[in-house]
């Protein structure tokens, strides 16, 4: 238990970096003012709330109406699993210091609530234990907030969904009847926010919401649940909310626990330095080592959800997902090429073009036919500096190189031989993030990048 502690110290400290919330919009707005914005990760321990907004944006499609989500509004305080390390982000609506420093993600925050589009705003959290009008017992009573409906009045003056109440006990009954155990049963929870003078409440996204006449509802999953049903139990709100603002929609995965749970552990994408690199996390090791990093590009990449970040610390970078640390990352630097963007490979005798960036599978044998200028080097294999024109299967790579655990996926890399100077692409794809507190290359790192062959781009292959 000592090493655990240590270790938690350790990586709270290390993450010295402020990481802008991002915003996603999913649909098409119909030009009525009917868009539904939904908040998650505004506490960054709540990570049922974050990973149902997560997932509006990456398994949803809007058919019908428009959602904007911001699902990770307190990055920086999931990523250290904490409520709030600048304080709680949800007690700064009502007035805030400029030199709060939160003051700029409040402020964006509530631009989004103002845009005239915007009718309806649903906020994401875990509370703990469950909410029950009268007092049962120390986890079910009055002052728990866990599986909830919040609402701060009963009735507003909006153009829109006026009747919070009669809306919110709809949104109930509709989870309450897909329950996996009655304990769980949703209750209304009218804070009567002004009413009461509750000064708490006052200081919060969902009043600072309908004291602009725009309909506001958090929904509440309990923290004593696994966060595959407090997700669950989100997105069966959030549907209901979605069909009462006549929003249509379809999704990739079955709204059930199980569904669920699969959809949010999946294995995670990452495409590095324009789409170059993937590096595809599925129960992946710890330490990656002798990832090509550029010392003529930006450091951009992109990710299969916006709870994915690439971190730089010191002489390594860190890929975490919500609350969970996935893998870290060591660097060997190059200067890149972008003379192509493809190659062809002979994938079980059969021959394909394949683009960097991408996974293949194979079931008996490998083969890189040789390219002028360039040579291929297949990670684990260690058989020469120049690995195409060599059949190889998984019985010829060393495990212990494999990009997971199980030793099935390996990354092949693309090299132009020094000097060659290839033609360069005019046009490449580029990524939409850029890693944050990437450190600063010295001299030393830039003169041996220059000394050595540039870097085209790798694939992934995974054996069977």
């Amino acid at each position: 238990m000592r090493y655990i502690v240590v270790f938690w110290i350790f990586l709270c400290s290390m993450f010295a970096f402020e990481l802008d919330f991002s915003v996603g919009e999913n649909g098409k707005s119909l030009d009525d003012n009917n868009t539904v914005l939904i908040f998650g990760g505004m506490q960054g321990d709540e990570p049922g709330g974050f990973h149902a907004a997560s997932l509006l944006l990456s398994d949803y499609n809007i058919t019908k109406g428009k959602i904007i989500v911001a699902p990770n509004l307190a990055f920086d305080s999931i990523i250290k699993r904490s409520r709030g390390i600048n304080g709680d982000l949800n007690r700064k609506f009502a007035s805030i210091s400029p030199k709060d420093p939160d003051f700029e993600t409040i402020q964006r925050i509530k631009e989004l609530i103002l845009r005239p589009e915007v009718s309806m705003v649903i906020n994401l959290h875990d509370g703990w234990g469950f909410y029950r009008p009268t007092y049962e017992d120390t986890l079910k009573n009055p002052n728990r907030w866990g599986n909830s409906s919040v609402i701060d009045t009963s009735e507003i003056n909006a153009s829109k969904y006026k009747d919070l109440e009669n809306i919110a006990n709809k949104t109930i009954d509709n989870v309450n009847a897909s329950l996996t155990n009655p304990k769980h049963e949703y209750h209304l929870k009218n804070t009567k926010t002004e009413e009461l003078k509750d000064t708490e409440m006052l200081k919060a996204l969902t009043y600072f919401a309908i004291s602009n006449n725009k309909a506001a509802f958090a929904n509440e999953s309990s923290k004593n649940l696994p966060v595959h049903l407090r997700v669950y139990y989100h997105l069966l709100a959030v549907e209901n909310y979605l069909k009462t603002a006549g929003i249509e929609f379809t999704r990739s995965f079955e709204l059930t626990p199980e569904g669920v749970k699969k959809v949010i552990n999946r294995e995670l994408e990452i495409k590095l330095f324009d789409n170059k690199i993937l590096l595809f996390l599925n129960s992946p090791r710890n330490v990656i080592r002798y990832v090509p990093f550029p010392i003529n590009k930006e450091l951009n990449y992109n990710t299969s959800n916006e709870l994915t970040v690439v971190i730089g610390d010191k002489d390594s970078f860190f890929v975490q997902y919500g609350n969970n640390f996935q893998a870290r990352i060591y660097p060997e630097y190059f200067e890149f090429s972008d003379a192509f963007n493809e190659i062809d490979i002979e994938l079980d005798e059969n021959r394909t073009s394949v683009p960097f960036g991408t996974k293949v599978k194979v079931k008996k044998s490998l083969l890189i036919p040789k390219i002028q200028n360039a040579r291929v080097n297949i990670i684990g294999f260690n058989h020469s500096k120049d690995e195409s024109n060599i059949l190889v299967s998984k019985k010829d790579m060393q495990k212990q190189y494999s990009l997971d655990m199980s030793g099935k996926i390996y990354r092949v890399e693309f090299y132009e031989l020094k000097g060659a100077d290839l033609p360069q692409l005019l046009e490449y794809d580029s990524g939409s993030k850029i890693i944050t507190n990437a450190p600063d290359l010295d001299e030393k790192d830039i003169i041996t990048a220059n000394s050595k062959d540039k870097f085209l781009g790798s694939i992934l292959v995974e054996f069977e």
